[in-house]
C-alpha cells in the first residue's frame, strides 16, 4: 500500500504532463497510468519495473502524429488506439518468439542522442503553454528546427500573466524539489499553485490560460481505426514507440534487478508490457513505459509483490474521484514549466560528452540520430541511428588482419616490418581469427589471395581454431581457394577445425571437395596437435624437412 500510494502521488501529475507533451488530453495520461498499472498487476512477475506514461514516448509520441501530420488533438485521439494496438502486438511477439535480444542491440549511444533530441523538442514544444501564445501561422510544426522557428517567431505574443504563474510555479517548485527531496514536489506544487489561481480566478477576475476539469465518467474505450493513419504508417509508428518502450523497461528493471540481486525475465516483462499497451490502446490511455522514477520510487518504497501496482491503480482513481474537479484551476504554464523542467534533466552532459570522444563509430552514430531528429522525425531518427550503429558494427566485424611472421635462426618467431624483409615462402601458416561470415568475405579473400599470391609459395595451411561464424559463403571462399591452389600445383591445408565448423564442411559437401587428406580436426586435448599434423602432411609433400616455412598470425595489442 505504501509503494502504490506513493508512485500514484508522484504519477498523478507527471502522467498529465506527459499527455500535455505528446499534445493528448491529460485524462490520457491518467487513464493510461492506471491501465499499464493494472496490466503490470496481473501480467508482471518482477517489482523492479512499474510500468506507465513516460517523458520519452511521449516525445516520440509527438513526433509521430507531427510525421504524419496529425495536428489537431481530435484526429490524434482518433490515431492514437491503433498505433498502441499495433506497439502491444510488437512487443508480445518479440516476447512470444524470443526476439528481446535484438534490444541489445541498440546501442546507448543512439539512446543518449535520442533522449538527447527528444528534451530540446520537448522544450521547444512547451514555450508556446509556458508564455501563452499561439504559433503565427497557426499550424503545428513537425520537426525540431520548425518548432523552434515557430516558436521564436509567435513568442512575441506572449501573455503576461502566463509568465507571471511560470515565475509563480518556478519560485515555489525549485525550492520543494531541491531542499525537500522526500516531497513529491510535482504534486505538491500544482496543489499550491492551483489553489493561487483559483483565489485570483474566482476573486479578482483574473483571465488565466488552464487545464480542463477530469472526471471518472470520462473514461471510454477507444475504437481502433485505420482510416486516420494508414496501417503502414501505423506500424511505422508503432515500431518504434514499441522499441523505446522496450528499450525503456529492461534498462530499468535489470538495473533495479543488479542491485537486489534478483533475476529479470526480459522474455515475460516484455509480454506484460506489451498487454499493457493494448490495454492503453482499447482505454483512452497513452504507451506504457517503464518509468526510472516511477520504477526507482517503488523499489524504494519496499514493494515486496506486484500487488503494489493494484494500489497505484486505486489511489489514482481515488485522487480523481476527490480532485478531478480542481484540475480546472492549474494553468497550462504550470505544468509545462513542470515539463521542461524533467526534460532539462534529461539532458545529460557527461553521457554526450563519453559519446562523442569515445571512439569515432559512437560519434557517428550520436551524430547521426541526432542531425536526423533534429531535421526530421524522432521515429526516423531512432531507426537511422539504430542502422548506422549497426552498419558500423559490421564493418568493425568484417576487417579481420594478419600480420606475418617468419621462423628466425634461433627457431623464434619474428616479425617482419617491411615487404623487403620477407622471405619466399615454400609453406606459409595463417591464424584466421574473428568473423569469416558473410560480411567478412572480400576482406578475408583478399588477405589469403595476396598470401597465397607469393611466387615460391607451394602450401598454404589455415588455422581455424578462433574463427566464428562460419557460413555458407565461408565455405565457397575455401572451396574456391582450395581449387585455385590445386590448379596451379599447389595445395590448401585446414588445420584446428572445431566441431560445429567440421559440420558445416561436411554437410555442404565442402569436406570432400578439399579432401579429408587436406582437413585436420583440432583437438581440445592436444592443442597443438591438429597443426603439427598439418606442417607435417605440409612436408610429407616436399619430402623434406627443409621447406621454408612463414607464419601470419592476427595483431596482439601491446601489453
Amino acid at each position: 500500500m505504501r509503494a502504490g500510494f506513493n508512485v500514484a502521488v508522484l504519477s498523478f501529475p507527471v502522467n498529465m504532463a506527459y499527455a500535455l507533451i505528446a499534445g493528448l488530453p491529460i485524462s490520457y495520461g491518467i487513464f493510461g497510468g492506471v491501465a499499464a498499472a493494472m496490466a503490470g498487476l496481473f501480467f508482471c512477475r518482477s517489482t523492479n519495473v512499474a510500468f506507465g506514461p513516460s517523458n520519452a514516448t511521449a516525445v516520440m509520441l509527438l513526433s509521430a502524429f507531427a510525421a504524419a501530420g496529425i495536428v489537431s488533438e481530435t484526429e490524434r485521439m482518433a490515431a492514437l488506439p491503433s498505433i498502441l494496438l499495433l506497439a502491444g502486438l510488437f512487443l508480445v511477439l518479440a516476447s512470444a518468439f524470443k526476439l528481446t535480444f535484438v534490444i541489445s542491440y541498440i546501442s546507448r549511444t543512439v539512446i543518449i542522442s535520442y533522449i538527447t533530441v527528444g528534451a530540446l523538442l520537448i522544450i521547444a514544444n512547451q514555450l508556446k503553454n509556458l508564455f501563452g501564445f499561439s504559433y503565427a501561422d497557426g499550424g503545428e510544426p513537425t520537426t525540431l528546427v520548425q518548432t523552434a522557428v515557430a516558436a521564436a517567431n509567435g513568442i512575441a505574443g506572449f501573455k503576461a500573466s502566463s509568465v507571471a504563474m511560470a515565475a509563480a510555479t518556478l519560485a515555489v517548485f525549485l525550492p520543494l524539489k531541491t531542499l525537500f527531496k522526500r516531497v513529491p514536489a510535482e504534486g505538491l506544487t500544482l496543489v499550491i499553485i492551483a489553489a493561487a489561481t483559483y483565489l485570483c480566478v474566482e476573486c479578482l477576475g483574473m483571465e488565466i490560460d488552464r487545464l480542463t476539469p477530469l472526471a471518472v465518467d470520462e473514461w471510454k474505450i477507444s475504437p481502433v481505426d485505420f482510416e486516420l493513419v494508414g496501417l503502414k504508417d501505423s506500424a511505422f509508428a508503432a515500431l518504434a514507440v514499441a522499441m523505446l518502450c522496450a528499450i525503456e523497461a529492461v534498462s530499468i528493471g535489470k538495473s533495479l534487478a543488479a542491485m537486489k540481486a534478483d533475476c529479470f525475465d526480459t522474455n515475460r516483462e516484455i509480454f506484460a508490457l506489451g498487454a499493457a499497451n493494448l490495454s492503453c490502446g482499447i482505454t483512452s490511455g497513452m504507451p506504457a513505459s517503464g518509468s526510472l522514477t516511477r520504477s526507482t520510487l517503488a523499489f524504494s518504497s519496499g514493494a515486496k509483490t506486484t500487488l503494489f501496482n493494484l494500489f497505484t491503480a486505486l489511489f489514482t482513481i481515488l485522487a480523481l474521484v476527490l480532485f478531478g474537479w480542481a484540475i480546472e484551476y492549474v494553468p497550462k504554464a504550470t505544468l509545462a514549466l513542470i515539463v521542461v523542467y524533467t526534460s532539462v534533466k534529461l539532458i545529460n552532459f557527461k553521457a554526450i560528452r563519453t559519446a562523442l570522444t569515445s571512439t569515432f563509430s559512437d560519434a557517428t552514430a550520436f551524430l547521426a540520430t541526432f542531425a536526423t531528429g533534429v531535421f526530421a522525425s524522432l521515429d526516423d531518427a531512432i531507426y537511422a541511428g539504430v542502422s548506422i550503429s549497426v552498419l558500423l558494427f559490421l564493418k568493425k566485424a568484417s576487417a579481420p588482419e594478419v600480420v606475418e611472421y617468419s621462423v628466425g635462426g634461433d627457431g623464434e618467431l619474428e616479425k617482419i616490418k617491411s615487404p623487403q624483409e620477407r622471405p619466399d615462402p615454400e609453406i606459409s601458416i595463417v591464424h584466421v581469427e574473428g568473423n569469416m561470415f558473410f560480411g567478412a568475405s572480400d576482406v578475408l579473400q583478399n588477405q589469403l589471395r595476396r598470401i597465397a599470391a607469393e611466387k615460391d609459395l607451394k602450401i598454404l595451411i589455415l588455422k581455424l581454431r578462433n574463427a566464428i561464424n562460419f557460413d555458407a559463403t565461408s565455405v565457397m571462399d575455401l572451396t574456391e581457394l582450395a581449387r585455385r591452389m590445386r590448379n596451379g600445383k599447389r595445395r590448401l591445408i585446414i588445420c584446428e577445425v572445431r566441431p560445429d565448423i567440421m559440420r558445416v564442411l561436411k554437410s555442404s559437401g565442402a569436406y570432400d571437395e578439399i579432401g579429408p587428406e587436406n582437413i585436420f580436426e583440432n583437438d581440445d586435448d592436444n592443442p597443438t596437435l591438429s597443426a603439427a599434423r598439418a606442417v607435417r602432411a605440409a612436408k610429407e609433400f616436399f619430402g623434406t624437412d627443409a621447406a621454408r616455412l612463414s607464419i601470419y598470425a592476427p595483431k596482439k595489442p601491446k601489453s
